[in-house]
C-alpha cells in the first residue's frame, strides 16, 4: 500500500508542471539577479570609517586604571572599544566583523590582527603607548598574533547556494498538490475502513515530497553550476547530505502545517511568513557576514545554520555550524513527523 501511494501522490506532484517548473527557474533568476547586483559588495575589502577592536580584561590586568582613559582616546583615533568574550571576539574577527581583538592580562597585552587589519594595530599601539607615557607607567610588554580570517565568498556562490536553501524550504508549493487531491478525493474517509496504519498514509506523501524537493534543487543547481559557474567547494558530498536533509525537514514541517490548519492557503501563507522571517535574519537577503539585522534572531534562524554552513562547506572545507544544523534538521523532522501522525489519526478516528 505505501509503494501505490507514494508512486500515486508522485504522479499529483509531477502533474502540477507550472509549479515543478516554477521552483526551479526562481532560485535561478534571483541568484543571477542578487550575485550581479552585490558583486562589488562582496568582492571587496571593507575600508571601515573606524575599527572596530574587541577586548578582555583579565581581574588583575594592570589596564583598569586607565580603561576608560583608553576607550576615549581610542574613540578619537577611529577605534571603538567593544568587550567581548575571546571566544565571540576571535571569532568574530575570522568573519572580519571586527578588525581586532585584545587580551589584556596582568602585565602584558595580546593583540589579535589578520593581514587585512595591520593599519588597526599599529594605531592601537601608538594609543597604547601614549597612554603609558601620559600615566608615567612602565610600557607592558606586549605581543601580536596574526590569525586566519575566513574568506569571503564571492557574490555569486554566496547567492548561489542560500537561494536554492531558501526557494526549497518553499517547497510546500509543490506539495500542495497531494493534499488538495486527498481532500478531493476524501482519502482520510476511505482510509478509516482500511487497514492502512497512519505512519504509511504519513509516509505516502513525505517520501514523494522529498524527491521532488531533491529533484527540483537539483536540476536547479546543474542549472546554475553551468551557466554562473557556483562553486560548492571540494566537500561538495558533504552539502549534498545537508541538503538531503534540509529537503527531509520542510517536507515534515510542510505537511504538519496542513495538518495544524485544515486549509491548504492558510498553510501556505503561514509557511512562507514564517520562511520569510528565517531568511531575512538568516542571510537570504542580505549576507550574514554584513547584516544589521539582530544576531539573537539569526540564532533562532535554521536558514542562518544552513546558510552559514553550506558557505563556509564551499570556502574553507569545514564548519562549526554543521553539528548545530544537522541537530535542528533532525529536531524538525521528527517533530514535524509526529504532530503529523498524531493528527493523522485523529483524523481517521483512530486512537492515539
Amino acid at each position: 500500500m505505501l509503494t501505490y501511494l507514494v508512486k500515486n501522490n508522485m504522479k499529483l506532484i509531477l502533474r502540477g508542471k507550472l509549479i515543478f517548473i516554477m521552483m526551479i527557474l526562481m532560485p535561478v533568476f534571483l541568484i543571477t539577479l542578487l550575485s550581479s547586483t552585490f558583486d562589488s559588495m562582496l568582492n571587496v575589502n571593507y575600508s571601515l570609517k573606524e575599527y572596530e577592536v574587541g577586548y578582555a580584561v583579565s581581574e588583575d590586568s594592570y589596564i583598569h586604571p586607565m580603561l576608560e582613559t583608553m576607550k576615549t582616546v581610542g574613540a578619537k583615533s577611529k577605534l571603538k572599544l567593544i568587550p567581548y568574550t575571546k571566544e565571540v571576539g576571535l571569532e568574530k574577527v575570522n568573519d572580519q566583523t571586527l578588525d581586532l581583538y585584545v587580551e589584556f592580562g596582568t602585565k602584558e597585552y595580546v593583540i589579535y590582527q589578520t593581514e587585512e587589519t595591520k593599519a588597526a594595530t599599529m594605531i592601537l599601539k601608538s594609543v597604547m603607548s601614549s597612554l603609558m607615557q601620559k600615566d608615567s607607567i612602565q610600557e607592558a610588554v606586549y605581543r601580536v598574533e596574526d590569525i586566519p580570517a575566513n574568506p569571503i565568498p564571492a557574490a555569486k556562490n554566496y547567492y548561489g547556494i542560500v537561494e536554492i536553501v531558501y526557494f526549497m524550504w518553499c517547497g510546500i508549493l509543490s506539495i500542495s498538490a497531494v493534499i488538495n487531491s486527498e481532500r478531493k478525493g476524501q482519502i482520510r474517509s476511505r482510509m478509516k475502513m482500511s487497514p492502512t496504519s497512519t505512519a504509511s498514509l504519513y509516509l505516502g506523501k513525505f517520501i514523494p515530497c522529498v524527491m521532488v524537493l531533491c529533484i527540483q534543487m537539483g536540476i536547479a543547481m546543474i542549472i546554475t553550476f553551468f551557466t554562473l559557474g557556483i562553486d560548492w567547494g571540494e566537500k561538495i558530498y558533504l552539502s549534498l547530505g545537508i541538503l538531503f536533509l534540509q529537503s527531509m525537514a520542510v517536507s515534515a514541517f510542510s505537511i504538519m502545517l496542513y495538518h495544524i490548519f485544515q486549509n491548504v492557503a492558510a498553510a501556505i501563507v503561514s509557511c512562507f511568513i514564517i520562511v520569510f522571517g528565517w531568511g531575512l535574519f538568516g542571510g537570504s537577503f542580505q549576507t550574514y557576514m554584513f547584516t544589521t539585522t539582530s544576531d539573537t534572531m539569526a540564532a533562532i534562524s535554521p536558514i542562518y545554520y544552513l546558510n552559514r554552513t553550506l558557505v563556509e562547506y564551499s570556502t574553507r572545507g569545514s564548519s562549526e555550524y554543521a553539528l548545530p544544523c544537522v541537530f535542528i534538521l533532525l529536531t524538525m523532522i521528527l517533530i514535524g513527523s509526529t504532530v503529523s501522525i498524531l493528527l493523522c489519526k485523529f483524523g481517521k478516528g483512530e486512537r492515539v
